[in-house]
Parts: structure tokens; C-alpha cells; sequence
């Protein structure tokens, strides 16, 4: 055998015996250190995801804390001085005003008494605008005398004359006191409503057409015949001549204005939702 190969057949066993060995003494000298730290270390994780979770907990506890009390500062609740139900009408009778207005019913239904305070269980009934009803409703909840919504119910007009209204039911617990409250004072305050439109999604975007009961002008089938600088003569769609001033109601709208120099009138009209402009000239 040549010196070179023996030379590296040796260089190899004995890497084979290092690596070997080395292999060896770890297993056995160090396995059972490194499987206990490989279980320290499970636990350690575990404990640090607990720990994760704990400390997410606290912010969100921390973070509604500070709302409560915000909430409680600025916008602080009263109970009614005692079970009187006549002041609790009066007091919805004064948040059902202007643009919270609405035909409103008062059924006194049960009362609840407890050591401390008690709940006069009342039930709403009636009529009115959409957007005046959450105004109402807004003004309950946010005003000082603690007043529950338990439940609301609703219900759509298809009388095409009242499609922005709505009936309603509403179900109320008013708390008051009972028991020694004389270090409190309580100030039946009211907050405004608010302000933003709000969409009444029981008010039908496209609907059906009235039928021309009144026997209105219908302008789809008249015709100009003279302007004058307030008013319009048209001939309906009966023969007949009409006289019209700006704002007067014609089947499915109103005049909208007059140009005496264009020669037109123009008729602003709602067909079923679907907002139309008709302009009416001497020419035609």
C-alpha cells in the first residue's frame, strides 16, 4: 500500500474515532442535563404565554376602567326621588318635545323593590317620525334620571303619506329610591339629540304610486298655455284651466319655479321615490 493512501486511511479513522467519541461523551455525559433544561425551557414558554395573556387582559380591564369612569364623570345617572309615576310622565313628556316628538301612550305596567332602590316597569306606545323617535330614544338613555331600555319593537307605515313614520312599542324600567339616599341630589336634566340624519330603513326607497284621488294636475298630460311672474295657467288632463302658484301641489309634486324669460315652468316630482323634474314650456 502507498504511504499517501495509508497516511489518509489513518487521518480518516481518526476522525471517525474523534467524532465518534465526541458523539459518544455527549449522549451519555450530557443527555440528561439537556433534556432537563429542554423542560425548563417548555415550562418557562408556558409561563410567558400566561403571562402574555394576563398582561392583555389588564390592558383592555385598564382601558374599560378608564372609560367607566369617564362615563361616570361626564354623564353621571340620578335615580328618581321615589315611585311617583306621574313625575316620570312628566319628565318623558319634557324629553318628547320639538324634534324628539311624538304621539306617545304611557301604560304604567309593574314595579320591582328592592332595598335600595326600586324599578317602575312602563311601556310606550305610539306614532311618530323615524328620525324624532331615536331622537327620543337618545334622549332617554342619555339623559341623568336612569332610565332602562329593555326592549323597542317597530313597525313600518305603507300609507304612502306617511312613509317616514313608524308605530312603535317600547319597554322602559325607571330606577328610584328607596332607603337612605340624602346624601344625593338628583337634577332630572335632559341633553339635546343628535344632530346626524339617520336613514329610516322602514322607508321603502322605491314604492308604489298614489293613485290622483284629489283629481291634481297632472302634469305628464297638460300643457302651458300662460306665465305670469308668480303664478302658471296649464290646461290638466281634464280640459280644464288650471291656475298654479309656486309651491301649490300638482298629482305626484308642486311647482317649483317659474321663468318668464325661458318661457317655462318647472314641477318637481317624486314617482314611487324616484325624484323627477318636468319643465313645462309656452312653446310646447
Amino acid at each position: 500500500m502507498k504511504q499517501g493512501l495509508r497516511n489518509t486511511l489513518i487521518l480518516i479513522l481518526t476522525l471517525l474515532l474523534i467524532v465518534g467519541g465526541g458523539w459518544y461523551y455527549l449522549e451519555y455525559t450530557f443527555n440528561s442535563q439537556i433534556e432537563v433544561a429542554s423542560n425548563e425551557l417548555e415550562i418557562v414558554e408556558n409561563e410567558l404565554t400566561v403571562v402574555r395573556e394576563f398582561s392583555e387582559m389588564y390592558a383592555n380591564a385598564q382601558a374599560t376602567y378608564v372609560d367607566a369612569v369617564f362615563v361616570r364623570e361626564n354623564h353621571p345617572k340620578e335615580l328618581f326621588l321615589n315611585s311617583n309615576t306621574s313625575q316620570i310622565y312628566n319628565y318623558l313628556q319634557e324629553l318628547n318635545r320639538s324634534e324628539s316628538f311624538t304621539e306617545l301612550n304611557f301604560n304604567f305596567v309593574d314595579s320591582l323593590q328592592f332595598d335600595d332602590h326600586g324599578i317602575i316597569n312602563i311601556e310606550l306606545q305610539g306614532e311618530g317620525n323615524y328620525q324624532n323617535l331615536v331622537n327620543f330614544l337618545y334622549r332617554i338613555e342619555h339623559s341623568r334620571p336612569f332610565i332602562k331600555i329593555n326592549s323597542v319593537g317597530l313597525q313600518g307605515i305603507s300609507d304612502a303619506e306617511r312613509l317616514s313614520r313608524v308605530n312603535y312599542s317600547v319597554q322602559l324600567g325607571a330606577f328610584y329610591r328607596r332607603g337612605n339616599w340624602s346624601e344625593f341630589s338628583a337634577h332630572p336634566e335632559t341633553v339635546s339629540s343628535p344632530s346626524d340624519r339617520i336613514h329610516n330603513p322602514y322607508y321603502p326607497l322605491i314604492h308604489s304610486i298614489p293613485a290622483n284621488e284629489d283629481n291634481l294636475p297632472d302634469i305628464d298630460n297638460s300643457r302651458l298655455i300662460v306665465l305670469t311672474g308668480s303664478s302658471a295657467h296649464i290646461i290638466d288632463q281634464n280640459g280644464e284651466m288650471k291656475r298654479l302658484n309656486v309651491g301649490d301641489r300638482v298629482y305626484l309634486g308642486r311647482l317649483a319655479a317659474i321663468n318668464i324669460e325661458r318661457g317655462e315652468a318647472q314641477f318637481q316630482l317624486n314617482r314611487g321615490g324616484i325624484a323627477d323634474r318636468i319643465i313645462l314650456t309656452l312653446d310646447q
